[in-house]
């Protein structure tokens, strides 16, 4: 038995070596075959904008709590209510303000499967567009003991047009130094395939992702502070004229891939 395994193995291993591609030749014949084998190089084309955001998105939570769910539920209703009057004054219209689903969340004793009480949440998210809409958002943390403040993302309405010409920058640069390549080495690049990245973040320049990757998650981030809530920056801030929403950089990276070829 041994013998047969051994004999099974020495086939197995003379297969795996005769399927290696093998070249022959005379020296001259190999150098002249490697000569002919295409060459490709990658040239690499970055950019970064950064704007002023133009707008910005507030998280608000609204919590309520009763021993009656139905009674949460209509608590939670009438705080919203509320907002939406307050933010209505404003002139933030219903259609800058998003609601999300009711969330629900029965508390127990530690005795009895009977809730004792029921905890209800809804998250609110409110576009704002200048600095009093701003504040009015901002206010609604301190007037109203049921809501509390998540966080602020800054948006830009322009959004997908600068991330394209972010690209468009980056593959400029990469066509400049394609063409500082051709002139100094003497050589002719021929295209034959590219990749790109994109990425925009708030408030320092974004990681570029691995130039493999065409998906740009948002990355996680703690909460915002809230630009101009003290009441001594905020009219300090409006009357320079220093807006209270945050920068945004948006950076892509360009690479061409190039047969090589003499001039």
């Amino acid at each position: 038995m041994r013998h047969i395994i051994t004999f099974s193995f020495c086939l197995v291993l003379i297969q795996s070596l005769s399927a290696e591609p093998e070249l022959k030749g005379s020296p001259s014949e190999l150098a002249a075959y490697l000569g002919s084998l295409p060459k490709t190089v990658g040239v690499t084309g970055e950019s970064e904008l950064k704007v002023q955001a133009d707008r910005a998105i507030i998280g608000l939570r609204v919590t309520t709590e009763n021993k009656s769910l139905q009674e949460a539920l209509r608590a939670n209703q009438e705080v919203r209510s509320k907002i939406l009057n307050s933010l209505k004054d404003h002139d933030i219209g219903a259609d800058r303000i998003q609601a999300s689903k009711f969330s629900s969340t029965p508390k127990y004793g530690m005795f009895g499967d009977k809730a004792r009480s029921y905890r209800v949440e809804n998250i609110i998210k409110i576009t704002v567009i200048d600095e009093k809409q701003f504040q009015a958002a901002a206010r609604l943390v301190d007037a109203l003991p049921e809501v509390q403040y998540l966080g602020i993302d800054f948006e830009h309405s322009d959004k997908e047009a600068l991330k394209k010409k972010a690209i468009a920058q980056a593959l400029d640069h990469a066509i400049e130094r394609t063409k500082l390549y051709e002139e100094r080495l003497k050589v002719r690049l021929v295209p034959k395939s590219f990749s790109e990245t994109a990425a925009v973040s708030q408030g320092a320049p974004p990681a570029m992702p691995r130039i493999e990757s065409t998906v740009f998650p948002a990355r996680p981030k703690a909460p915002t502070p809230i630009p101009g809530a003290t009441r001594d920056y905020a009219p300090a801030a409006m009357e320079e004229g220093v807006s209270l929403f945050g920068e945004l950089f948006f950076m892509a990276r360009v690479v061409v891939d190039y047969a090589v070829e003499s001039k």
